[in-house]
């Protein structure tokens, strides 16, 4: 009878289940061999519940991730200096990172971009933003990135504006995020502060 009553379950109470089934296969199956079939026997129900919801295995991830990964309140880093800014920006999103696993984050951004030119597909610009922020501010990093440089150049650490700069330097930090995540490579404080010191630095202060 128990049993019964599980499967009776609606509304929220039924979202939450598929959600949390969903971030439990995430973190033990992974994103790539997770199925909508093992959405379904880990929620104990069926995939018309689960379709009634998200139509794709992508929307249901994101949703889980969205309701499951925590996000501290972000506050813009103002040490005095541009390069303890860039790291404590970048550093922000290490522990995320390692929450949901390179590995993950690799196969979900994958499917995500496939979407992109699809009628209802996914919005890069809101797959990419932090709860702080809206869709419409576009990027976490790349938005606070110009507003920590803005004061760099005010306090002269910088030659040039950075409302000057190329839209490929201020989405390099992105860029170079990207590139760790598709090799599957490690990106922690130590990373943070290698790109800090041997790529941004260099390339903010040249322009």
């Amino acid at each position: 009878m128990a049993e019964n009553k599980v499967h009776r379950r609606r509304g929220k109470a039924l979202e939450d289940a598929i959600l949390d089934a969903t971030w439990q296969l995430i973190q033990t199956t992974g994103y790539l061999n997770m199925t909508m079939d093992d959405i379904a026997k880990s929620a104990h129900t069926n995939k018309n519940a689960i379709y009634r919801r998200w139509k794709t295995k992508l929307d249901v991830g994101i949703a889980a991730m969205r309701k499951n990964v925590p996000f501290q309140k972000f506050y813009l880093p103002d040490n005095g200096n541009l390069r303890a800014d860039l790291i404590e920006l970048l550093s922000e999103s290490v522990p995320t990172v390692h929450l949901i696993g390179i590995k993950n984050i690799k196969e979900i951004a994958r499917d995500a971009f496939k979407t992109i030119n699809e009628p209802g597909g996914i919005n890069v610009k809101q797959f990419s933003t932090h709860p702080d922020q809206t869709p419409s501010e576009g990027n976490f990093i790349t938005q606070n990135l110009l507003k920590i440089l803005k004061r760099s150049f005010d306090r002269n650490e910088i030659e040039t504006d950075p409302a000057s700069f190329d839209p490929t330097v201020m989405n390099l930090p992105l860029l170079l995020m990207m590139s760790r995540i598709i090799g599957e490579e490690a990106y922690n404080l130590e990373t943070v502060t290698f790109f800090v010191d041997k790529v941004l630095l260099p390339v903010f202060k040249s322009q």
